[in-house]
């Protein structure tokens, strides 16, 4: 079926161009075109310059296509890709094995033509982080399960047995084999009282995110989110969410994971045994 591009707002409205939907799209401009700033230097008597940093940009992505005239199609393209309301911009192509998403916002509503056959259509949209993510997502757990089953000697059901139990593994191994460095969301959620100073750290680097001010009661959850542009730490109760920057110890800081094999442990200052922590990502290519 080829190439398949998913535009989904996010009030949920989704919108498929594609050959079985009828809404094609003709062109896709700057896909995998990136945009590159260079800082450098001279001095006197230098030939040439010295590179002393690089920034790459934001960009826009043009969609153009056509579709048959029909009066609901159009509808839904313009209740879909509204002004002001961002969305994800997933692009499938079957052929190469390709499945991935940027987070996009309109920059220009749709522009479509009113020929009574075929009508044409562009969209203009903004990505603010130009590299896109694979959909699939990557999760890895801080603890594993020991079987604990066995046919228990009495047949009473007065007293329990487990099946399983949940063991800690403080350090493990995450292999990112993305292009690029991932931003990550971690999840550490307390089974028990008092769980002082939670943190996640890199071993090899020695980065940490650490809440030094944080104690953790059962059924609480801290979420740290590393990705670009949309950092933040969350403290989620049963009354709520919020933010919790500032318990943060002054020297973290939010790291990402290289590509290869990243060294993380998670932990915490007290009763580590009962925090059962999560980490997903998405994998980061340079472009498609």
């Amino acid at each position: 079926m080829g190439i398949r591009v998913f535009y989904e707002n996010e009030k949920g409205r989704i919108l498929e161009f594609s050959k079985l939907t009828g809404i094609r799209l003709t062109a896709i401009d700057s896909i995998s075109g990136n945009t590159i700033d260079l800082s450098e230097s001279t001095v006197d008597g230098q030939i040439g310059s010295t590179l002393t940093g690089y920034s790459v940009q934001a960009k826009d992505i043009t969609l153009e296509g056509r579709y048959h005239y029909d009066a609901g199609v159009r509808r839904q393209i313009l209740a879909t890709i509204l002004p002001g309301v961002n969305a994800k911009l997933r692009y499938v192509n079957e052929e190469e094995g390709v499945d991935v998403y940027w987070e996009a916002a309109p920059k220009k509503t749709p522009i479509i033509s009113l020929n009574p056959v075929w009508q044409s259509f562009q969209v203009t949209l903004r990505l603010t982080c130009p590299y896109p993510r694979k959909t699939k997502e990557s999760s890895y757990g801080f603890q594993t399960k020991k079987s604990m089953f066995k046919f228990p000697r009495s047949y009473s059901n007065t007293v329990p047995f487990k099946i399983t139990t949940l063991e800690a593994t403080p350090l493990i191994t995450i292999d990112n084999e993305g292009d690029l460095d991932s931003g990550f969301i971690v999840r550490m959620k307390a089974n028990a009282d008092g769980i002082t100073s939670p943190y996640v750290t890199n071993v090899d680097t020695q980065e940490t995110l650490r809440f030094n001010g944080l104690t953790l009661s059962a059924g609480n959850i801290l979420e740290i989110c590393t990705r670009p542009n949309e950092k933040y730490a969350h403290l989620i109760t049963k009354e709520g969410s919020s933010n919790v920057f500032g318990a943060m110890d002054y020297n973290s800081s939010f790291f990402q994971l290289k590509p290869g094999k990243n060294y993380l442990r998670a932990g915490a200052s007290t009763n580590e045994a009962q925090l059962e922590t999560t980490l997903v990502f998405n994998e980061v290519t340079a472009g498609v």
